[in-house]
């Protein structure tokens, strides 16, 4: 694929979420007014600026102050069925983000029996793609908060924040896990999930590991400061912060990923069950691509910190 042509790809991608997002807080500003306790966003493919044609909306909706989950629930109710009148494709009910969840127990539930896979995923998707799309200020609050719990103040300057380089870490096998898990029936799409997960969830997490690196040798104000700008960014700019020019190949092959999502016919053939969407031409040439994808993306991050940094350490130990 040309540079270009990647360009033009990732740029449409960019554009619809953005026209997605921006009617979902119109939306949620008629709706919620200045209404205090709620905090409504997106994590997946409109959150990190790479919606296709495919693409669902995967909302979550949290809430603090003297909201009960049973209010919350009842206002996302209505929340999902104004953006479903709007065009907007809602996902299945029954997954991750189905119940509202208080602002406090994404914030305390790290580690330990509680930190179930449900917790987990919240949390790492809040941080590392997550969007606002009601009340910004309290977003940009908790994401915040949520950092602090990660970053000690007592954390030595010259060390990384391995605490969230390690739960960075220890979502990306969650989900590994989980996938086969997830598609051991014979009757489950599994070359669409295994595509999704070694293009833009592999992305998504070592844009995670990427946001650490910046961590050494910096104060512990500082090393939260990074954090947090590197955060706000959507998963491919936070790459390229971190990476630049270097960025540009896998980006290209990226880019062939998202334009081959975008096509009905190939999404067709890689939903198709087990064995079926595996052996399919469009799963075999985008298996090859991620191959040279996952290879390309090493290739840089070796280049980048070498071999004896503390991050690619990290990653090995």
């Amino acid at each position: 694929m040309k540079n270009g042509d990647a360009s033009q790809i990732l740029a449409a991608c960019k554009s619809e979420s953005e026209r997605q997002l921006e009617l979902m807080r119109t939306i949620a500003k008629a709706m919620f007014k200045d209404n205090p306790s709620y905090l409504i966003g997106v994590n997946g493919s409109v959150a990190r600026r790479e919606c296709t044609s495919g693409s669902d909306i995967d909302l979550f909706f949290l809430f603090n102050g003297n909201i009960t989950a049973n209010d919350a629930r009842a206002a996302q109710d209505l929340y999902r069925a104004r953006l479903h009148e709007e065009g907007l494709v809602m996902p299945a009910h029954g997954g991750v983000f189905e119940t509202p969840l208080n602002i406090e127990e994404l914030l305390e539930t790290i580690g330990g029996d509680d930190d179930t896979n449900i917790f987990i995923t919240r949390r790492m998707l809040f941080l590392l793609e997550g969007e606002w799309t009601f009340n910004q200020g309290l977003f940009k609050q908790t994401r915040t908060q949520l950092i602090k719990r990660y970053v000690a103040d007592d954390l030595d300057e010259h060390k990384l924040c391995l605490f969230l380089l390690n739960d960075v870490i220890r979502y990306w096998r969650t989900i590994c896990v989980d996938f086969e898990h997830k598609t051991a029936a014979a009757d489950k799409p599994r070359a669409i999930r295994l595509v999704k997960l070694r293009f833009s969830r592999m992305l998504l997490y070592l844009a995670g590991v990427a946001a650490v690196s910046q961590t050494k040798d910096i104060d512990v104000v500082a090393k939260r400061r990074k954090l947090e700008e590197l955060f706000a960014l959507s998963t491919i700019a936070r790459m390229q912060a971190v990476f630049g020019p270097a960025m540009e190949k896998p980006l290209s092959r990226y880019a062939r990923f998202l334009s081959d999502l975008n096509e009905e016919p190939i999404r067709t053939q890689l939903k198709l069950p087990g064995d079926e969407g595996l052996n399919t031409k469009v799963y075999k040439a985008l298996s090859v691509e991620a191959r040279h994808f996952k290879d390309e993306l090493l290739a840089m991050m070796i280049e980048e910190f070498g071999s004896e940094h503390d991050v690619i350490k990290a990653l090995l130990l």
